[in-house]
């Protein structure tokens, strides 16, 4: 966070002197933690990120800084179109459309558990599939952002049976709104702006 505060008090240092360029004001507002408001935090953020959606919106590129990269390009953003955000630290997507279920391996008799299984695991909750298509829209369900893989287990009857995977994490993350921007700063993403 450190180092994100100082690459903002460089990028606004640099604005002062050229106050006028648009991209690098929308480099500085979308660089604005989640936790101090986001983009729109600031009030001097407002015009030039409703511009920028604006823009967006109308098809147009996106804006680019000069002096918020150096020499090195290691300060930008740019949009993606991803409905999950990504997943964090240590934790990676599980596959599309696998049942994953948070649990770990049972000592001792193989009793079948709660939610099912083989008696192997003990779940912390009934399996789920990861990005399940809904039968009402065109989104995705949930994607799981995964651990530790701990095993495997059938389930199901003989004729529909299907592998849930178990893992030592399960972090869950609801789809959203696909439009968004990623915001780079020395080259390491600091956050993803939905607009």
């Amino acid at each position: 966070m450190k180092d994100v505060l100082v690459a903002l008090f460089i990028i606004s240092a640099s604005l002062s002197a050229h106050a006028s360029d648009y991209g690098c004001k929308v480099l500085l507002c979308l660089a604005n933690p989640a936790s101090n408001g986001g983009p729109k935090g600031v009030g001097e953020c407002v015009p030039p990120i409703d511009q920028l959606y604006h823009d967006l919106g109308r098809g147009r590129p996106f804006p680019t800084c000069d002096r918020a990269d150096g020499n090195d390009g290691s300060s930008y953003a740019h949009q993606v179109s991803d409905p999950y955000d990504p997943c964090p630290a240590t934790l990676r997507p599980a596959e599309h459309g696998a049942y994953v279920v948070q649990g770990q391996r049972r000592s001792g008799g193989n009793k079948p558990g709660w939610w099912g299984g083989d008696g192997s695991y003990t779940l912390s909750e009934p399996p789920q599939v990861s990005e399940s298509p809904s039968n009402y829209s065109y989104t995705s369900g949930a994607r799981a952002c995964v651990g530790q893989s701990i095993g495997s287990y059938t389930a199901g009857s003989y004729e529909e049976s299907y592998t849930v995977n178990v893992f030592d994490k399960v972090v869950w993350q609801p789809a959203q709104n696909p439009r968004a921007i990623d915001v780079f700063i020395d080259n390491t993403r600091q956050q993803r702006v939905r607009w």
